[in-house]
């Protein structure tokens, strides 16, 4: 009767899985449930024979108790009480087929969820791994852990875990479709965010830290501090220039660290690695002066220079008008390269802008120094001019020497006409040395000092209180301009017109007029006048 009252409770289409069934069994054990405990009636070799109460009878496999169970069959006899799991009726047996195995996960499935509502750890094996992540045994119980709870980061390499025992957090539980899920990245996060509240509560400004580097940037490094990353920005790693990080820093390597600052309310750490290390600008002028030759490497070229970094780390720069004393444009990637060993002169230091001027030129002669021992002021000498500019012209007088005539240099009347209007390109032209500028590497000439000065004379024809008779030269706002006489010139002062005298209308250039000289400067050139009344210079 019992067995067949229980075969027609599993008769409708809609009756309830077999493990539904088990579940309901557990969570009803005080009432009539399928989980039960059965007597031992018979063992032979493939079943063990129970009674599992109401006059019904199951049997369980032999395989299963002395393999899945893990129990020695000579261990169990007739009598023996044993808790079972009652299934479903097989009518060609004549008996209740029934499971040690499930009886069993039920309560351990109880197990995992309490662990799972508790928010503790379970331990398990991973025993397989499929395409969407790891099937772990938990003492008995298989669970799924998905390929995103395997670590904080990205894991592709699920064969790795194979067999390994891990420390796991229970995330969700379905008793009734037996399905346990869980998550390693969660144990993970849960260390991270403990060992960065101890970080947090520690961290300063100014403190000396001990870190991992976890990441290499362009821009940086990022360093694991236990829990909590800090960034050491490029700037911050080398006192001396760096293109990338990885030249000086490289992944998993243990460092210390100086905080140089610390955001509390966004948990943001800026790191220095060089702030351990001497600034070696500090002490500079120790080592180094201006005029000091010294050596270093090639580490940068520019289109306007390249810089060295000396044997102590310090940097400087080339500048491409020290490179050569030719005056030519040279291209300092044809001149040098990267790489090279070179010696140079020091030209200035600048410690608090960390500036470091050098020079390649000055360990040669400068061949303009030789110029002034061929060319001595007063020479003169013969050439071809080259170039008409608006203030000057530049005469060739040899191949790679230039000499340049500024036009107050063409005559020794202080007003000359536009350069064009005087000379032709490649005309033949006679002038004199007046200076040479190794520096600038220019060499001045001088036309008008190939005749005397009539400046000279000055002195012995004209004193303060002569009157003079002259012709208007130039007007300008601010006075009139008077040739005394070829290559001197007066200047008449608005101060010194007299207020009868209506300069727009009386006088005009190439007017005789007279004046009267108030100041005379021999050596800088310079006669000052005052015109006299309107009357004398109608008369």
């Amino acid at each position: 009767m019992a067995k067949q009252s229980f075969k027609g409770n599993q008769s409708t289409e809609s009756s309830p899985t077999e493990f539904e069934l088990l579940l309901d069994s557990y969570e009803n054990m005080n009432s009539k449930g399928l989980v039960r405990q059965g007597i031992i009636l018979n063992i032979d070799e493939r079943y063990i024979y129970v009674n599992v109460g109401d006059k019904s009878d199951g049997i369980i496999t032999v395989e299963e108790i002395s393999s899945g169970g893990n129990v020695d069959i000579t261990s169990i006899s007739i009598g023996d009480s044993i808790e079972v799991f009652v299934g479903n009726y097989d009518d060609s047996m004549g008996y209740l087929i029934c499971s040690r195995e499930k009886a069993k996960s039920v309560y351990a499935l109880d197990d995992i969820e309490k662990v799972c509502k508790d928010n503790e750890l379970i331990n398990g094996t991973v025993v397989a791994k499929t395409k969407g992540g790891l099937i772990v045994d938990l003492n008995g119980v298989t669970a799924f852990l998905p390929g995103s709870q395997i670590d904080v980061k990205l894991t592709r390499d699920f064969d790795a875990f194979l067999g390994k025992a891990l420390d796991l957090k229970v995330i969700s539980v379905d008793k009734r479709a037996c399905n346990v899920i869980v998550s390693r990245r969660k144990v993970i996060e849960d260390e991270i965010k403990k060992l960065k509240e101890n970080v947090l509560t520690d961290i300063k400004e100014g403190d000396v830290l001990e870190g991992i580097v976890k990441n290499i940037t362009d821009y940086g490094v990022f360093v694991d501090l236990g829990g909590m990353d800090g960034l050491i920005y490029i700037t911050d790693i080398s006192w001396k220039r760096i293109s990338h990080p990885s030249e000086v820093l490289s992944l998993g390597q243990k460092i210390n660290v100086k905080v140089i600052k610390y955001d509390k309310e966004r948990h943001r750490v800026s790191l220095g690695y060089k702030q351990l290390f001497e600034d070696p600008w500090h002490d500079v002028l120790d080592r180094h002066a201006p005029g000091d030759i010294v050596e270093g490497v090639i580490i940068n070229i520019t289109d306007y220079g390249a810089f060295v970094e000396l044997d102590d780390d310090v940097e400087g720069l080339i500048h491409l008008s020290e490179m050569s004393w030719e005056k030519k444009q040279i291209d300092p990637k044809v001149f040098l390269t990267k790489g090279q060993r070179v010696k140079i002169s020091i030209l200035s230091i600048e410690p608090e802008s960390r500036k470091l001027s050098l020079s390649l030129k000055r360990l040669t002669e400068n061949p303009w120094n030789a110029l002034k021992d061929k060319y001595p002021k007063g020479t003169i000498v013969e050439g071809v001019i080259k170039n008409i500019y608006e203030f000057g012209i530049s005469v060739t007088l040899e191949e790679n020497l230039e000499g340049y005539v500024k036009q107050s240099d063409f005559a020794w009347a202080k007003r000359t006409r536009h350069p064009r209007e005087l000379f032709k390109p490649e005309e033949e032209i006679k002038t004199m040395v007046l200076s040479i500028d190794e520096e600038k590497q220019r060499m001045y000439l001088g036309i008008k000092q190939l005749t005397e000065s009539p400046w000279h004379s000055v002195k012995d024809k004209y004193s303060t209180g002569t009157v003079i008779s002259g012709t208007v030269s130039n007007i300008m706002e601010f006075g009139i301009f008077v040739q005394i006489e070829d290559g001197i010139e007066g200047l008449v002062h608005n101060s010194k017109i007299p207020e009868n005298f209506i300069k727009g209308d009386d006088i005009s250039v190439g007017s005789p007029i007279n004046a009267e000289i108030i100041m005379l400067d021999v050596n800088e050139q310079k006669i000052g006048l005052s015109l006299l009344n309107t009357d004398k210079n109608k008369s």
